[in-house]
């Protein structure tokens, strides 16, 4: 009985959470990982495989739960949109 107290635990708070949440901690943590690199290049990449899975992801599981950090499925896509447009820029502009 007290091996499954950690799975709970951790599928109560998964539960408040959904894929584009998922994501965006992706995106944050790579981020640190191209700031110790110190490589635009890298983060644009980042953000560019980042932004199209929040295009593609479906609705439905993007629909934000309890703790979601953005209120709707259209504010995800919005925020890989703006990914996809914004990581060719920083790609092209990068010197390494």
């Amino acid at each position: 009985m007290n091996g499954l107290l950690p799975l709970q635990l951790i599928d109560s708070v998964l539960l408040q959470y959904n894929v584009g949440d998922v994501l965006l901690l992706l995106l944050g943590l790579s981020v640190l990982g191209a700031l110790v690199m110190r490589s635009r290049k890298v983060f644009s990449m980042q953000a560019l495989g980042v932004g199209l899975l929040l295009v593609l992801t479906p609705g439905g599981a993007l629909e934000p739960g309890g703790g979601s950090l953005l209120g709707s499925v259209i504010q995800y896509k919005f925020f890989g949109l703006v990914l996809l447009l914004a990581a060719p820029i920083l790609y092209v502009t990068a010197r390494r």
